[in-house]
């Protein structure tokens, strides 16, 4: 029987990916479509694309739950990729599939979509493990009496604070966020006083990754969150004064656990017709940094 003639390389069909072995890094780059950080504008495709561990379906899930956020509504497939950076045709399929798996409500006279209930099961176990949470609830509810303002509790969400718990007296109407609910770091007392608590290594990381979130902006930004940092070193507390919304002021404090290795933060504020600034540096700074350090045995998880 005559030899089988052998196919030209130039003409042989490729294999599928994986039969011949793991691609070269960048054709493996070139490979992986980016997915944004949503509240980031940064991707994760630099550092994951030659990662073989890291599922990019699974992270593309996520950010579209992550676009949805307190106060924004239902949001369109278009709105979401613009969110994401996802293509819409990308978007389309995860939505729907989160939507079979009860995660997403399809409003179908609108053609958008909304958190349904079951992203609860999702994120209320971290509530309810939170001990720090648990512990602190009743003082925080009872000095925000006292003092007629709104304390908050927050964790790092990348380069955002989210409160996990506030409170806020009876007598203010204005200024109730709700657990979930974002404030920027570089702008906000909170962001601020938990920069203030990290090591020297961990907080240039941080501020060089806000550098190249805010661009230009940073030239003007920059020295004040090094002042806000300065401010927790020397007193304990720093104060924010109209820069995260106009007439509102707040004093932030760092909470951080006794072995140092969970960093939180606090804050305390009111609209500015409400509370001068002498009165939080006097008054509500000093008592937010006791609060902290009487709670700060009992953070963990």
């Amino acid at each position: 029987m005559p030899p089988k003639p052998s196919v030209p390389r130039s003409r042989r069909k490729p294999a599928p990916e994986g039969e011949t072995g793991a691609k070269a890094p960048a054709a493996l780059a070139a490979s992986r479509s980016a997915v944004r950080l949503v509240y980031d504008q940064e991707d994760v495709s630099p550092d994951y694309a030659s990662d073989r561990r890291f599922v990019w379906a699974l992270a593309r899930g996520l950010e579209v739950l992550r676009a949805f956020e307190p106060g924004r509504g239902p949001l369109g497939v278009g709105e979401i990729a613009a969110l994401t950076g996802l293509p819409k045709p990308t978007v389309s399929r995860l939505t729907y599939t989160l939507a079979e798996l009860g995660y997403l409500r399809v409003l179908h006279k609108q053609g958008r979509y909304e958190p349904a209930p079951a992203l609860l099961a999702l994120g209320y176990p971290v509530l309810a493990n939170l001990r720090v949470r648990q512990a602190a609830h009743d003082h925080m509810r009872q000095l925000a009496q006292e003092t007629g303002t709104a304390v908050g509790l927050a964790s790092r969400d990348r380069l955002s604070m989210i409160y996990v718990e506030n409170t806020a007296s009876s007598a203010l109407a204005t200024l109730r966020l709700g657990i979930g609910s974002r404030v920027e770091m570089a702008r906000s007392a909170l962001g601020r006083a938990f920069l203030a608590a990290l090591c020297e290594q961990e907080r240039e990381y941080l501020l060089e990754r806000l550098a190249r979130r805010y661009g230009a902006a940073w030239a003007e930004l920059q020295p004040l969150v090094r002042d806000g940092i300065a401010q927790v070193q020397e007193r304990g507390f720093c104060i924010v004064d109209g820069e995260w919304q106009p007439d509102v002021r707040t004093a932030g404090v760092p909470l951080v656990s006794l072995d140092g290795g969970t960093i939180m933060a606090m804050n305390i504020g009111a609209p500015g017709y409400l509370l001068d600034q002498a009165r939080l540096e006097r008054e509500l700074g000093p008592r937010i940094a006791h609060l902290s350090r009487m709670v700060a045995p009992l953070l963990g998880f």
